[in-house]
């Protein structure tokens, strides 16, 4: 049983799913290309995002992004202020700060993007054939205009592949790697990796051999080493079918590989600008693998529980960590937590005090459903129509979360206090708190949060 299936059954048997089916978590973080202190975190519930790095948060609802359920989407943060983002609809752009619009590609499913350090913008296409004319895509695109315009596009893959993950070496816009695989018979994986030396007009492949997966497994490129283009670092998840990934590394281009560590947990990785390597995960600890040679992997002490490691230019590491915790791992009060010598840990978001949602004018998804829970057809219809009068939506997420903010004043009763990791105190009173709330049973919730935390792991950890 995968992951994903086991976590969506004990939320449906908990009846305590959040509308989403899933735990609230932290599950990506990207910084503004060039202005670091702009910051778009994926969630489970949504997306935050903070202008002045990090002090204050404000929420895009899952509908204000199109997308929902057990996916997340992949996020690229464009230097000009545009938040590229893969969802159900196609790929969306959102450059005023309220509207997710369609880029060029309309409904056409992309499945991962990235920015190499020149502000290219690569997107590439998992789209199936839908037997009404659509014959499918599986092409590399590139923008260099800010996504306003794409090439023809390359070919690396064939129709039907997913690719997991598409990356720019930090120090080498022409160098792009890339993941993906390709369902057989009877959910039989086959796995591909794809190099380019030519910014992405042509693809090779890269060998595979002595590779160890799962049918339940993804490969992702999760780093390539600055001024060393042909160091590469690639994760294995659920290796051996159950809980447990493994990093690999290749320093000629993926010709060969071999595993550099391995945990029977869902790991993070990042390699930091002064050459250490650091991989951690919510149960197994943080683990750093210090530079030049990265020889040995030493535990690091009092780390956070994380699921999530990135570092931006100021050599700041970023984490995902675990704002309520659950019943095997310790809450570290806060969502998002930093570091720069791995020792003292900041904390940077706790979900308690997110500002409020994002501010948006009437007819926008953002302000007519994450604020006032417009109806889906009311809305698409005419939004002129949707009944702006009580702050619903985000009013569940208020009480889910034990949001303190108060700029919005929700007229319904709330939680006394957020989930904790001993048991979450939740109020018996009867409240505002969403689809599948039952007025407070902790048990129940606190064995959604165990297992979510768990087993919940976000799409990509890319990091450079």
């Amino acid at each position: 049983m995968s992951r994903k299936l086991a976590l969506a059954l004990v939320l449906a048997a908990t009846g305590l799913a959040q509308a989403n089916g899933r735990p609230p978590n932290t599950s990506t973080i990207n910084f503004r290309q060039g202005m670091e202190s702009h910051i778009i975190a994926g969630m489970t519930f949504g997306a935050i995002v903070s202008k002045d790095n990090g002090a204050t948060w404000h929420w895009f609802c899952e509908k204000a992004i199109l997308y929902g359920g057990m996916y997340d989407p992949d996020y690229a943060y464009k230097a000009n202020g545009s938040i590229f983002a893969t969802t159900f609809d196609g790929s969306l752009v959102n450059r005023d700060g309220c509207v997710f619009q369609p880029t060029t590609f309309g409904k056409k499913f992309i499945s991962s993007i990235t920015q190499g350090p020149d502000g290219a913008l690569y997107m590439a296409a998992a789209d199936v054939p839908d037997g009404m004319g659509s014959l499918g895509d599986a092409k590399i695109y590139k923008s260099i205009d800010n996504g306003m315009t794409f090439n023809a596009g390359a070919t690396a893959g064939q129709i039907n592949d997913w690719y997991s993950s598409i990356e720019v070496a930090p120090t080498d816009p022409q160098r792009v790697y890339l993941s993906a695989y390709r369902l057989g018979n009877l959910g039989a994986r086959s796995f591909f990796l794809y190099k380019s030396t030519d910014g992405g007009q042509t693809f090779a492949p890269m060998s595979t051999a002595g590779l160890v997966a799962s049918d339940d497994s993804t490969i992702d490129i999760v780093g390539i080493k600055r001024g060393a283009p042909d160091t590469l670092f690639i994760r294995i998840t659920v290796q051996t079918g159950m809980v447990g990934d493994a990093i690999w590394r290749s320093d000629n281009a993926g010709q060969t590989w071999t595993k550099i560590l391995e945990k029977q947990d869902s790991l993070a990785f990042a390699i930091r600008a002064n050459g250490d390597l650091v991989a951690a995960g919510p149960t197994a600890g943080m683990f750093v693998a210090r530079g030049p040679t990265n020889t040995t992997w030493d535990p690091v002490p009092n780390a956070p529980h994380i699921n999530c490691l990135v570092e931006n230019s100021a050599g700041e590491l970023w984490a995902c960590t675990q704002n309520y915790g659950a019943m095997q791992i310790p809450s570290d009060d806060a969502g998002i937590m930093k570091t720069t010598d791995l020792t003292s840990w900041t904390k940077v978001l706790r979900f308690q005090d997110i500002a409020g949602p994002v501010d948006c004018p009437a007819g926008t998804r953002q302000h007519d459903q994450c604020v006032y829970d417009c109806a889906d057809m009311t809305y698409d219809m005419n939004p002129a129509q949707c009944p702006n009068l009580t702050p619903r939506s985000w009013c569940i997420l208020k009480n889910q979360l034990g949001i303190t903010a108060t700029a919005i004043v929700c007229p319904l009763p709330e939680v006394d206090a957020p989930p904790e990791v001993d048991g979450p105190k939740v109020s018996n009173k009867p409240g505002c708190c969403g689809v599948g709330d039952t007025g407070g049973a902790p048990a129940a919730l606190a064995l959604s949060l165990a297992v979510g935390a768990v087993i919940v792991r976000t799409r990509r950890r890319t990091v450079r």
